[in-house]
Order: structure tokens, then sequence, then C-alpha cells
């Protein structure tokens, strides 16, 4: 894998259009001019939203329809940020155009679609990638180097979880409108993010091309009824297990953990990594082979000294100012950019993909058999 360096300069001057200019927009601008794109314009159906995402961003034009948008710039790499229903068409629209499409998570609304787009990029001789930015993220980088070393051992099984306030910003926008998008994906709100964590875990589970692990999963509603609408429908809680050929993953998606978090263990045959993506932390476990009680004792050691210097490397790199928020984004994009320059593969592969929408979609129908089952 390039370098962020090389992944940049490979992909300096990529022209880019960015269709949705909703929050997550502003995060895809930034971090596409980080990555060297350059910008061409914005697209949205709301002219404000529009003006206002070229204004803050210093791009030149907007647009309110695509087809006029990609006749008028000609961008290489489309970004779609609008909710996950109209993911189909516009990428499938941008790809038909010429344009390689970088698509947020979740791909699609289901795996039927995300297998549909998958074989339009095909048709087209373009790359698709989905926004998985957590898998490029430093410290999930670290750990993949550590896993490509054969520092862990083989892996055995991972753990992720994965917190979520339902009164922040967009747990709170969702919850203030029935008719908000997130409520029409088969998961709800766990159904936007459980993409993430599953990102990170399925890599681990051995599963060879066209393979899919064995998915069991239950969810939970805790909360109490308080709109007698789909917004008492979604689960906020939901537990996955994942049977691959060789490993085993287990994801919980929380709104009630505290603190709010996402974080990933990882146990092989040799040692664990305990991975914070919060704290951009990882630490390698190897326990103690001291007898008694000295084993407490310089176990506690050995994690106290790792705690230590992964706290200092992150003061570190908040003196050199390396602490983005979404450096995962960036990187990921850059290494985007570079495969459309070079003619891929794209560093998120289509299997990938529609493996993570097949997961989803196996997750989501467990949660409705087991409920079914209990009716």
């Amino acid at each position: 894998m390039a370098t962020s360096g090389e992944e940049r300069r490979a992909g300096d001057g990529v022209r880019v259009l960015v269709v949705g200019c909703g929050q997550i927009a502003d995060a895809h601008l930034t971090q596409a001019r980080r990555a060297g794109a350059q910008l061409l314009a914005v697209c949205d159906r709301s002219p404000a939203l529009a003006e206002q995402a070229a204004a803050r961003h210093g791009v030149p034009a907007w647009h309110t329809d695509l087809d006029a948008a990609l006749e008028a710039v000609r961008p290489e790499v489309v970004h779609v940020t609008t909710p996950p229903a109209t993911h189909l068409p516009l990428a499938a629209r941008a790809l038909a155009a010429g344009a390689h499409a970088y698509v947020e998570k979740p791909l699609t609304s289901d795996a039927a679609e995300a297998g549909t787009l998958c074989e339009a990029a095909r048709r087209a001789g373009r790359l698709l990638c989905v926004g998985h930015n957590l898998a490029f993220d430093p410290v999930i980088r670290r750990l993949d180097a550590l896993l490509a070393a054969g520092a862990l051992g083989e892996v055995v099984h991972a753990e992720a979880v994965m917190g979520y306030d339902l009164s922040g910003p967009f747990g709170a926008l969702a919850l203030s409108d029935p008719s908000h998008w997130v409520h029409a994906l088969p998961g709800g709100i766990a159904h936007n993010n459980l993409s993430h964590p599953l990102s990170l875990v399925l890599p681990l589970l051995g599963l060879a091309e066209g393979e899919r692990p064995r998915v069991r999963a239950s969810g939970r509603r805790l909360r109490p009824e308080r709109f007698g609408d789909v917004r008492d429908r979604f689960h906020d809680e939901v537990r996955v297990h994942l049977d691959g050929p060789r490993a085993t993953a287990s994801v919980l998606f929380s709104c009630r953990i505290r603190p709010v978090q996402l974080a990933l263990t990882v146990y092989g045959t040799r040692r664990a990594a305990a991975v914070s993506l919060d704290a951009r932390t990882l630490r390698l476990v190897d326990g103690s082979r001291l007898p008694g009680p000295f084993q407490k004792v310089d176990w506690a050691r050995r994690e106290a000294l790792a705690s230590a210097a992964e706290a200092l490397g992150r003061a570190r790199d908040l003196a050199g100012a390396r602490l983005h928020y979404f450096e995962g984004l960036r990187a990921l994009l850059g290494a985007f950019y570079a495969a459309a320059r070079a003619g891929g593969p794209a560093p998120i592969s289509a299997e990938h993909a529609r493996c993570t929408a097949e997961v989803l979609d196996a997750i989501f129908a467990a949660c409705r058999a087991a409920e079914e089952g209990e009716a």
C-alpha cells in the first residue's frame, strides 16, 4: 500500500464533483482538498444547500441537477453523499457518464442494490468505492501492519463495540422527524452505522472471495416508546456474531453504553491488540508469565507502560497537528484518486462492499426473525 504522501501526489489534481450537500459533505470537501483533489462543483436539489456548500469551501460552481453538473464539469470522480436510498441511481448516472464513484456508507439500502451498482461499475469500466474510511484510520493501518507481520499470530476472534448517542446532532435530528431518511433503512440508525465496525472485522475472518460468514444477530428496543410511529421501531441495541472459516467476530451496537466509543479488540494465537478509534491508540496485550500475585503486578505494569507510550504518541501528534478527525477519509480518498488515475484496483474492493451489504441484510433479517419468533 502506498504511503499517504505517495497517494496524495498520485491523486493531485483529480477533478471532483460532490453530489449531496448535507452534513457529511463538509468532511468530503475538506478531505478531498487535503488529498489533492481539484474541487470543480457541488450539486444538491436544494439551491440553498448547494450555494452555501460552494461558498464555505471555495468551490467555483454549484448545481441542482446531476446531469447538468456532469455535462458542465466532466469530473473524473463523483462523491455521492446523499441518503442511501439515492445512492444507486446517482452513482449509476455518474458511472455511465464516465466518472469513478466514491459512495458514502452504507453503499446502498440493501444487498440487491449493491450488486446492481457493482455490476454497473464493472460494465462502465470505472471504479466504485464505498466510504469505509475507518479502515484507513492511522490506528487501523498500524493494526494492519502488525497483522501482516504476524505480531498477533493467527487471528482467533475480534470484538468491536460501537456506542451511539441518540441525543447527538444526527440522532436528535432523526428523532425529531419521522420522515427522516434514516428511518427508511431496514435497520434504521443501526443500519446507518454498522458498516463501520463491520468494515473492521470482516477482513479478519479469513473469508475467500465470494464466501460469506454465518450471521447470528438480535436486536432490542430499550428506550421508552415516545412517538407512536416509526421513530419507536428501530433497535437501539444490536448484537451480532459472525463465524468465518478461520476466526469469529462479535459486534455490539448500543445507544446506551457510555462513553460513546468505537473500540476493537483482536485476539490472536500470540497476543491481543486493543484499539480505540476515538483515542487513536493501540496496545499490544502480552500478559505476564510471572507466578502468582507477581503476574498481576507485572501485567498491570505492562499495560500502564503501553498506555503511557500511546499517550505520549498522541501528544506528539497533537503538537505536530496530525490529529485530524477524518484522517482515515483523507487517506482513503488519496488512495482512491491514485487508483482512478492509475486504473485501479479500488482501495475498498467491490467484493468487500457487496459482502458488507449482504451481512447487513442478514443481520436485520435475523433481528426480524427473532422478533417474529417471540411474538
